[in-house]
């Protein structure tokens, strides 16, 4: 059932009438995130040497826009990433420990436009345009950098739910989104295309808290 709503998401958009509810012109936007994962291994390897590893990511984001027009807006959101990996072998032969420390940040330029289904729920369209910076730190070769940059464009659909007249709960939707990235490295350049398809049902949403602010409120 999520499946199928998903995938008729966009055709909702084009189809759906104008309800009475809007974001009115003038309109302060808000939005603000956080996400965490992180994994442990601890198992025994070949010659009974004994394996530990850890990676742990943290990736806050904060976005601002302001309606241009009535349920139209611009937007600029700054999403850093960090990413922090950790690996211990240990054993009669063996004594070896390897650490890498790698930060993302991009600034990402957007516009939306946005559809009400009812007073509650809206979806919206966005457009956008990245650029980043990367830096990463590992101890396999006497603390080697290195640092890179990249860019891009995106399409995506999103969808928001109004839990009262100034805050509300949104998410972008990966389904059926489209994505150009190109990264720069010291010793590479490469292109990346994504047409958003996954298999993984938990792929599709990322939620966020949003407010929406108005000078009367």
């Amino acid at each position: 059932m999520k499946k199928l709503f998903l995938l008729l998401l966009p055709g909702m958009m084009l189809l759906a009438g104008e309800a009475n509810a809007q974001f009115q012109k003038g309109t302060a936007h808000w939005g603000a995130t956080v996400s965490a994962e992180g994994t442990l291994t601890d198992f025994e390897t070949y010659e009974s040497n004994r394996l530990k590893t850890g990676l742990h990511t943290i990736t806050p984001s904060v976005q601002f826009g302001k309606f241009f027009k009535d349920n139209s807006l611009f937007g600029v959101k700054l999403s850093p990433s960090f990413n922090y990996y950790k690996s211990d072998l240990k054993g009669p032969n063996s004594d070896n420990e390897y650490k890498s420390n790698n930060t993302n940040i991009s600034l990402i330029l957007f516009a939306r436009r946005y559809k009400f289904l009812s007073e509650k729920w809206a979806v919206f369209l966005e457009p956008g345009v990245n650029l980043s910076y990367y830096h990463g730190k590992n101890t396999a070769s006497d603390d080697e950098t290195s640092n890179g940059y990249g860019g891009g464009i995106y399409i995506r659909p999103g969808i928001v739910y109004r839990v009262s007249p100034r805050f509300a709960i949104e998410s972008d939707l990966n389904v059926l989104s489209l994505n150009l990235q190109y990264y720069h490295m010291k010793d590479w350049d490469t292109f990346h295309f994504n047409a958003g398809a996954t298999s993984g049902i938990q792929s599709y949403f990322g939620l966020r808290a949003s407010w929406y602010l108005t000078k009367s409120n």
